[in-house]
């Protein structure tokens, strides 16, 4: 799927930007939740395990070094919470995994709130995720 989002969500980035839309944009280094040392098939598992599921209709994201995500993950309460926590992964130096978060609308019951990122909290984004981490015995070091 990650490889899928890589070659088509740039195309349609360039669609929907005279528009006013979309479909990749920069992470913000405000959402650096932590580096995980463990491979990204190993972290992908941990995520499984605490409940969070691959999100294929995220925007593509570009970490400020320039280098594409490995995907993007969302926690909800529910498929009908009114909130998600997305994370989304890049691959570091030496089996590490560089994760960031924020907290948003989910697409699924608010999705304009979404697109438009009303109510949009990276800080309590990456609080949750880090006590995520914490709390299911992944260790992460801040960078």
């Amino acid at each position: 799927m990650t490889r899928f989002r890589r070659r088509v969500l740039p195309t349609v980035h360039r669609i929907k930007e005279p528009l006013g839309g979309f479909a990749q944009c920069i992470t913000h280094p405000s959402e650096y939740v932590g580096t995980v040392r463990r491979d990204l098939a190993s972290f992908r598992a941990d995520l499984r395990a605490m409940e969070f599921t691959p999100e294929p209709i995220a925007s593509l994201k570009t970490h400020p070094d320039g280098r594409r995500s490995a995907g993007s993950w969302v926690h909800r309460a529910s498929i009908g919470a009114d909130w998600q926590l997305h994370v989304t992964l890049f691959v570091g130096q030496h089996d590490t995994v560089e994760v960031f978060a924020h907290r948003e609308y989910s697409w699924l019951t608010h999705p304009y709130k979404h697109y438009v990122s009303e109510g949009w909290d990276t800080a309590g984004g990456v609080s949750r995720m880090r006590s995520l981490l914490a709390d299911n015995g992944v260790a992460f070091s801040i960078e």
